[in-house]
């Protein structure tokens, strides 16, 4: 397979014009526009600090090679995620937090050294199929960027996730104790499921982990807003719609969400926080479970199809049942052309007459008769490859 990178950036306010001019000094090959930033290579590579443009110039940042390294960078106002609440959670190698600019910023990597095989698979390539145009690899950033708003409205779960992450690389000791674990874990919305299979996050491990998270708040009703809305101070009810209509974009919103939600008051009591043993421990558990209840189905499944099977044939013998000749005479229509398309036909309605034959006390006959088809037939190596594999016992 040739090399691979891929490079995406994305944000929310869009780009003056010197700072565009900026970015494609650094790159004349990316597609670029106020928003977003998109640039693949087969050969070479991007000359910019991806850490850099999201401090200065991006709010969230995806890159991936086929050799299986996967990054991300996201940032948020500090107003929004303080830094402390960040490395409680990243404060590791695969998971990183920091703060400049007054925005703070988490660096998440996933760079395993083996098991890179779902390359092809995740972002849908094909050998020597690498779409510079772009394609199906940037749908996994705009979809990844949307999980930073709840962020900003008080909802951690991306943090934790981040934080698994560090525990699924063995960056952490046993003895290690969760952070805060957030609620609605076991419902993961699509952008948290996409940046958890594109970092590979094992999904036992999440599902282990959300066995101590409680179920998401409802969400408060429109009376409850407005009466919340109505012990807000004048200043702040005006400083919303200017900023509204003055930035063009609800940055005000997720902060005036948090400000609600922390005003209610607590879901309960918390579980104690588990170590890192435990939870490794449970995810094995989930897993084993996860595994028994995949092959149970995947028996019920062999098994119904198998009973399908019969029973499709049983309604076939029964039109064969009175004139098999008719059946032996479309084989031999069947295999009147050249090539191998019609072997599956063939397979089966030989199949079928050994079926009746057996059901019938005339298996000798059929077996006289199929002989001398095989001989016939004899230079037509992948017609009796598939008889083998599928088809009656073929004679010696």
């Amino acid at each position: 397979m040739s090399e691979y990178q891929h490079y995406q950036f994305t944000v929310d306010t869009p780009l003056t014009d010197g700072q565009l001019a900026q970015i494609r000094a650094l790159t004349t090959r990316a597609h670029l526009t106020r928003h977003s930033f998109v640039n693949t290579y087969s050969w070479g590579d991007f000359k910019g600090d991806p850490r850099l443009l999201v401090e200065t110039h991006y709010d969230a940042h995806l890159y991936f090679a086929n050799w299986g390294t996967r990054r991300l960078i996201l940032r948020w106002p500090a107003s929004a995620l303080p830094l402390d609440t960040a490395r409680a959670y990243c404060a590791g190698d695969s998971a990183q937090s920091w703060e400049s600019n007054g925005r703070v910023l988490i660096a998440l990597e996933s760079d395993p050294e083996d098991d890179v095989e779902d390359f092809n698979d995740l972002f849908g390539f094909e050998e020597n199929d690498f779409d510079e145009a772009g394609g199906r690899d940037e749908a996994w950033l705009p979809s990844i960027a949307r999980a930073r708003r709840p962020v900003a409205e008080k909802d951690l779960r991306l943090l934790y996730l981040a934080w698994l992450l560090r525990l699924h690389g063995g960056e952490l000791d046993d003895d290690d104790v969760e952070p805060s674990v957030p609620p609605g874990l076991a419902d993961l919305p699509e952008p948290l499921t996409d940046l958890a299979a594109f970092l590979r996050i094992d999904g036992d491990l999440i599902a282990a982990a959300a066995q101590h998270s409680p179920p998401l708040a409802p969400r408060p009703t429109l009376a409850a807003h407005r009466a919340w809305t109505a012990t807000l101070d004048p200043q702040d009810k005006d400083a919303v719609p200017a900023r509204l209509l003055h930035d063009g974009a609800p940055q005000p919103l997720p902060g005036l969400r948090r400000r609600l939600l922390n005003s209610q008051p607590a879901l309960g009591p918390t579980p104690p926080p588990r170590t890192v043993a435990k939870l490794r421990a449970a995810a094995s558990a989930h897993k084993a479970l996860r595994l028994g209840r995949e092959e149970q189905q995947a028996a019920e499944e062999r098994e119904r199809a198998v009973r399908q099977a019969h029973e499709a044939q049983h309604r076939r013998l029964a039109d064969l049942q009175h004139d098999p000749e008719a059946a032996w005479h479309r084989v031999g229509e069947l295999l009147t052309p050249r090539g191998t398309r019609n072997y599956p036909e063939v397979v089966r309605l030989l199949s079928d007459l050994a079926a009746l034959a057996d059901r019938e006390g005339t298996t000798a006959a059929f077996t006289q008769r199929y002989t001398r088809f095989i001989a016939a037939h004899r230079t037509k190596k992948a017609l009796l490859r598939d008889l083998r594999a599928g088809g009656p016992a073929c004679p010696h």
